[in-house]
């Protein structure tokens, strides 16, 4: 009998330390939020352009970027917004992997409706360790976003350093140059390097996602002699037959677009530069309009916002 009521009492005392457990994450979950706390601007530069994104007024975005680091490099929102009146944004984060993008566009798709998804493929092609390794990271951060942004606590108590850099809508203006001096890259070749493992099972989720929401998903592959040969360009390009989606390969058509290694790099064999970013945006701004043709914004307020954020960026290069 005693030993039933201390039992008993274990399991109630069990119960109530996790109750208070909950509780109390439950408080400090609602305490850091960053866009709840309108601090999107002071956490890592990894999340802020998705977070940025986030702020924006719901179904106001046309065209959506998504990718790892590869993909800041691929269009100009504000030439996307002043040529053609196309709403665009960059919600790309450095080192990002396929399940990493299927999760942030289930929570984009809570608030905006983009036409186009267009995924830079730099996503497929990191290890099984590296995705197993994000993907239980990101897991505790949905379910306890404490976890990933409680250092937010120092900008409460006046630390008001932000570590993101200016961008617009997701278009961070780099135009330092490192030019590319090395070898071609991208010799013809039957060999590809198959998509396998959690890209595959999540690209196809993403696909699914993007199908329920009226997306049309296009793969992209950014000019980049550090991160694609020929092998991958088959890959993928088999992928996305059996995906049944666009594949772009900026890797073989350099010279369509004009690209120059000596003036359009970042840093040396890997990222794009703002001259860079230019030719392949152009390229885009025309291919979206002829294959999809997504009107022009006609909402006032909308338009007020980008013309405002036009603005702004002209004056970025008065102020240089």
């Amino acid at each position: 009998m005693q030993d039933s009521k201390s039992k008993k009492q274990k399991l109630l005392q069990t119960i109530g330390f996790f109750a208070v457990l909950g509780t109390v994450l439950g408080i400090l979950n609602f305490i850091f939020n960053p866009l709840r706390l309108g601090m999107v601007k002071y956490v890592t530069e990894h999340d802020s352009y998705f977070l940025s994104l986030m702020e924006e007024p719901e179904d106001t975005i046309d065209v959506l970027v998504m990718g790892d680091s590869l993909s800041f490099g691929m269009i100009d929102t504000i030439d996307f917004w002043e040529k053609e009146g196309i709403t665009s944004y960059i919600a790309g984060q450095a080192g990002q992997v396929v399940p990493e993008t299927y999760f942030e566009l289930k929570k984009i798709v809570k608030k905006q409706s983009p036409k186009v998804l267009i995924l830079e493929t730099g996503v497929l092609s990191h290890d099984f360790s590296t995705e197993m390794h994000i993907m239980v990271y990101q897991t505790m951060y949905d379910i306890l976003p404490v976890t990933k942004y409680h250092e937010l606590w120092k900008v409460m108590l006046g630390d008001k350093d932000s570590p993101t850099k200016e961008h617009f809508k997701g278009f961070e203006i780099r135009d330092t140059i490192a030019a590319y001096s090395g070898e071609e890259y991208m010799f013809p070749t039957e060999e590809a390097e198959q998509i396998r493992g959690i890209s595959r099972f999540y690209m196809k989720k993403l696909k699914k996602l993007c199908d329920e929401n009226d997306i049309e998903l296009v793969l992209v592959s950014m000019p980049s002699p550090k991160n694609y040969n020929y092998e991958i360009h088959n890959g993928i390009k088999d992928f996305a037959v059996e995906l049944g989606v666009t594949y772009i390969d900026f890797n073989l058509m350099r010279d369509e677009i004009g690209l120059d290694w000596n003036t359009d790099m970042l840093d040396v064999n890997d990222h794009l530069n703002y001259f860079g970013t230019k030719k392949t945006s152009e390229w885009l701004i025309h291919w979206l309009q002829e294959k999809y043709d997504i009107e022009k914004q006609t909402d006032n307020e909308v338009i007020n916002r980008w013309n405002k954020e036009l603005d702004e960026f002209k004056n970025h290069f008065v102020a240089e």
